[in-house]
């Protein structure tokens, strides 16, 4: 694993350089970015689906610049109202095989003859689609709201964190 003096440094790396974005910021955020980043890697597990900087999971988008392509009003609504707005690249499919047998996950390619998917645990599965009994394709967001489980000043923190994932402006 990896050592308690490498976590620490690495921590306080992080911390410095999310001060140093502080200092520019256009947006005054009510939360703290150092807060968010705990909440993230810890009690909103948001790791388990989504990366940053090369860390996490691969279920959801990957999340290192996520600032330069979201203000913090959109990242709120990204973390309680997820299935308003589902790009098609994260609808899911669900698919019934021939033994009856369900198969689910991210739709990672579609075209007139077959599917390819990825499920929870990042299996990659294709399937033709004259050989499967049916499928369809949920247009929902997998993401959970964080509504009931985040507090309201755990979700500005954990956007402060989100907000603070983008390129500095040389």
């Amino acid at each position: 694993g990896i050592s308690r003096t490498a976590t620490d440094q690495s921590v306080w790396m992080v911390v410095s350089y999310l001060n140093s974005l502080n200092d520019t910021a256009d947006f005054d955020l009510p939360g703290s970015a150092t807060a968010g980043m705990q909440l993230f890697n810890g009690k909103g597990n948001c790791a388990s689906c989504h990366m940053v900087s090369g860390e996490g999971g691969r279920l959801g988008p990957d999340l290192t610049r996520v600032g330069n392509r979201r203000d913090p009003d959109e990242l709120v609504s990204d973390l309680t109202t997820p299935d308003e707005d589902v790009s098609p690249r994260w609808w899911t499919i669900r698919v019934t095989r021939e033994d009856g047998s369900i198969v689910e996950g991210l739709r990672m390619n579609e075209d007139t003859f077959s599917l390819r998917l990825m499920d929870k645990d990042e299996n990659l599965w294709s399937f033709s689609k004259g050989r499967v009994r049916s499928y369809e394709r949920i247009e929902t967001s997998t993401m959970p709201s964080v509504d009931g489980m985040l507090t309201a000043n755990e979700v500005d923190d954990l956007v402060a964190y989100l907000f603070s994932l983008r390129r500095e402006e040389s």
